[in-house]
């Protein structure tokens, strides 16, 4: 059976098929060539119509997009080989170094690395994907320094080999942040410090100061009390014959002394005692001073003396700043039970190795006498309490705990102040701060002649003032038997109102401390102005200025209370002998 030939219509569809097919094939391999030529770099670009009119694609056009992101990050970016070297940098990158990239691409990355931090980028290196892939390293850039960066890797699969992307953070922002955060943290810890310890300086000098003001009241009202103790026992003593009866009264005027002692320690802590501050050498006085230093030691403790500042002068009162360092001697002696070193040495110190927080006072110098013992020291606990009046660690009858008051009394009235150093077990350091003076040392006064006084007391009539009524009844009784006539005022208005009433008196014996309003020092200037030839005597229970200016205490004779009925009677007539000669 024969075939029949294919119609027309089919015939002419299966060629257009197989055309179509052939055309697509060749298009096919035209596009592999392509490609192929684009990957070996034959051909630049790839022309292709489409909707809207020829597009042109090259390999730098295809990537255009990711490189510009790259190239303007702030970050680094650089592509390496296994082995480390850059095949890819960016312009941040090379900026981290300072060179061209002409100098950067086929180097080997370690070498931009600081020595030791190779290490730590080829463990990176070696992790890649793992979690040890990042961390901070150390560039060392062209100019020889060093700039911190985190850099962290990525593998990137490619034909033949892996390639390693790794993005690099320029750290020296943060690291500058970080140390200026650092220090800001400093400063704000010493700021809190420093406040704490002005805070701390300031509760101790408010605690002192209220401290030495009740003890300023408790000082005069108790001398006040011995006053009147005092007078009577003396009075008692003048009026009987009895032995055994004058040996009891001579134990209690004993006591009354003791007593006077006593509140004399507490007004110089509270600085009320009387200086006469005069400028001298310190050194001097302490050479003066250094046999009987020696002789208070003993010779089981040694005692050197390492004084340096030769030409330095002070105003202070001498015999107070000797019994000071004498007081200050003696407990360190205590110190040293078993003997052992002191060691007296003075210098020059600066405004701000001495400020103690509550006289800031600008350019002022001082001159530092320490004492160092190699005692038994102190615990912070009792060093911070040392200078509170009757604080004291010895034993019960051992001591009055008003030694080292009466020291920090005597420096802070002197214009100067006192610190301790000591450790437990270690010893302890003393150093006394005075400030230093210009003034030449003054020469000494010649003594004053006492004229001859009468044998039998003079009449003269005496006005009283003083507000404690147990105080004036004993004083006007004493003068009584003395044989003067007084009149008696219980304050300032009072006696001025009785002299303004036309009394005529011939001195005028009055207290100091006094209520109303005005003082014994007042009422002494207005009397003074008033009738200046009339003689004052002022008496008080505090021995210091007493709110009073300097000037004020060498204008009237001042008798310190408890005075016995002999003190008084001696006054009485030196101050009518004074005016007398006048």
């Amino acid at each position: 059976m024969s075939r029949r030939p294919p119609s027309p219509d089919v015939q002419t569809t299966s060629d257009r098929q197989q055309l179509e097919i052939d055309r697509l094939r060749g298009r096919l391999a035209e596009m592999e060539e392509t490609l192929l030529a684009i990957r070996s770099g034959d051909v630049d670009a790839i022309v292709v119509q489409g909707l809207s009119g020829p597009q042109v694609y090259t390999l730098s056009n295809a990537d255009r997009p990711y490189r510009t992101i790259i190239e303007r990050m702030q970050e680094g970016a650089a592509s390496l080989t296994p082995d480390g070297t850059i095949l890819y940098a960016n312009q941040r990158f090379a900026a981290f170094l300072g060179l061209a990239l002409s100098h950067i691409v086929g180097q080997r990355f370690e070498r931009f690395i600081v020595a030791d931090d190779q290490s730590s980028f080829k463990r990176i290196l070696a992790n890649v994907g793992e979690v040890d892939d990042k961390g901070e390293l150390s560039l060392r850039a062209a100019d020889g320094t060093t700039v911190p960066v985190f850099l962290q890797a990525t593998g990137l699969p490619e034909e033949g080999q892996r390639i390693v992307s790794c993005i690099i953070t320029d750290l020296r922002w943060q690291k500058a942040r970080i140390r200026e955060l650092a220090d800001a943290n400093a400063l704000l810890v010493a700021a809190i410090e420093d406040k704490g310890r002005a805070e701390s300086m300031l509760h101790h000098a408010q605690k002192m100061e209220a401290v030495g003001q009740l003890t300023t009241g408790i000082a005069h009202d108790f001398n006040n009390l011995l006053s009147v103790i005092s007078g009577n026992l003396e009075l008692f003593h003048g009026r009987t014959d009895d032995a055994w009866l004058k040996s009891r009264l001579d134990a209690a005027l004993g006591a009354v002394e003791r007593g006077a002692r006593l509140t004399g320690h507490l007004l110089a802590f509270s600085r009320r005692q009387h200086l006469r501050p005069s400028p001298c050498s310190i050194n001097a006085l302490l050479r003066d001073f250094e046999p009987l230093l020696h002789s208070s030691v003993g010779d089981e403790i040694s005692l050197v003396f390492a004084l340096g500042a030769e030409q330095a002068l002070c105003l202070v009162d001498p015999d107070g700043l000797q019994a000071t360092i004498l007081n200050l001697v003696a407990n360190a002696k205590d110190a040293m039970p078993d003997g052992g070193g002191l060691t007296i040495s003075t210098m020059e110190a600066e405004r701000d190795q001495t400020d103690d927080g509550l006289d800031r006072v600008a350019d002022r110098r001082y001159l530092a006498i320490v004492i160092t013992d190699t005692g038994h020291g102190m615990s912070p606990e009792i060093r911070e309490r040392a200078f509170e009046p009757f604080f004291t660690t010895k034993a019960v009858g051992k001591g009055t705990g008003l030694g080292l008051s009466l020291v920090y009394g005597f420096m802070r009235q002197s214009g100067g102040h006192v610190t301790i150093d000591s450790v437990a077990g270690s010893g302890t350091s003393v150093q006394l701060y005075l400030p230093l003076t210009d003034a030449a040392v003054a020469a000494p006064k010649p003594e004053a002649v006492t004229p001859d006084r009468p044998s039998t007391p003079r009449t003269a009539k005496i006005l009283v003032v003083e507000d404690d009524a147990s105080v004036r009844e004993l004083v006007l009784e004493v003068l009584e038997g003395f044989g003067y006539d007084t009149i008696a005022a219980e304050n300032g208005p009072v006696a001025l109102d009785l002299l303004n009433s036309g009394i005529v008196v011939d001195l005028v014996l009055s207290d100091i401390r006094m209520p109303d309003g005005i003082s014994g020092f007042q009422l002494a200037r207005e009397i003074r102005r008033r009738l200046p030839r009339l003689p004052i005597i002022l008496t008080s229970g505090m021995t210091g200025n007493a709110g009073t200016a300097d000037d004020a205490m060498s204008d009237f004779p001042i008798l310190r209370k408890p005075y016995r009925c002999e003190d008084l009677s001696r006054a009485i007539e030196a101050a009518l002998d004074a005016a007398a000669i006048a």
